[in-house]
């Protein structure tokens, strides 16, 4: 007769040994499951947010974008309306505004008001000029400058058979070491005279070239004098009917 080395009641210990750790390993199996399910969950839900939040922000940045490019579009309008205005208040300025030679007609009728002459003499001189009528061909004439150093004879010319006389007087030119020149420096100023027939003179001081021109009689002279060959100035002259 053989015996059983658990015996009964260790039969059922090992049976209820085996179903307890089919249990535990059922339980621990549907923990990971509900982990893992919680995990997924929290994963879509992480994922859900997260585009929601992105959508929401790229939402908002379209609305800035649009809202930049209105602000763009405006200033761009802006700046064009402004660039038209500028344009305009240019053009009138150029229009009311004196410039050039109408610029020194203006500046000149000013300082003869503020010297006292009547606008009614100025208006009546500004009628009186006519173009110039009858003028005679140009002719050029050149005379020898005066100079500190120079000892020669005193260069003159004379237009209109003595009507008006020119001659004038300059600066010395110098050599690279600074001694003074026989001959007037063209590049420095110079004083160029108008005498009349009978002694009156008008005198003209700057730069060459130099333009005047004065009424003598019923004929206006009309000068322009500029730089010559060394040591002359050249002297360019008509006369026209005036008035």
């Amino acid at each position: 007769m053989t015996f059983n080395m658990y015996g009964t009641g260790g039969v059922g210990r090992h049976r209820r040994r085996q179903q307890q750790q089919r249990r535990k390993v059922m339980w621990i199996f549907l923990f990971l499951l509900a982990l893992a399910g919680s995990s997924f969950w929290w994963g879509a839900e992480t994922e859900r947010t997260s585009q929601m939040a992105f959508k929401e922000k790229a939402s908002s940045l379209e609305k800035e974008r649009a809202g930049l490019e209105n602000m763009i579009t405006t200033l761009r309008s802006e700046v064009q309306s402004t660039q038209v205005r500028y344009q305009q208040l240019e053009a009138k300025y150029q229009q009311e505004v004196p410039q050039g030679e109408f610029k020194n007609l203006t500046d000149l009728v000013r300082k003869q008001l503020t010297a006292g002459i009547k606008p009614a003499r100025l208006a009546f001189v500004i009628e009186a000029a006519r173009p110039p009528k009858n003028c005679t061909e140009p002719s050029v004439k050149r005379f020898v400058v005066k100079t500190p150093v120079y000892n020669g004879p005193h260069g003159t010319v004379s237009f209109g058979n003595g009507v008006v006389t020119v001659t004038g007087e300059g600066a010395a030119a110098t050599t690279s070491s600074g001694m003074p020149e026989a001959w007037y420096d063209p590049g420095k100023p110079v004083k160029i005279v108008f005498i009349e027939i009978g002694g009156k003179q008008t005198v003209k001081e700057g730069l060459l070239p130099v333009q005047h021109s004065l009424v003598v009689g019923s004929k206006e002279y009309r000068f322009t004098v500029a730089a010559g060959e060394r040591s002359f100035i050249s002297v360019t002259s008509d006369s026209c009917d005036y008035p």
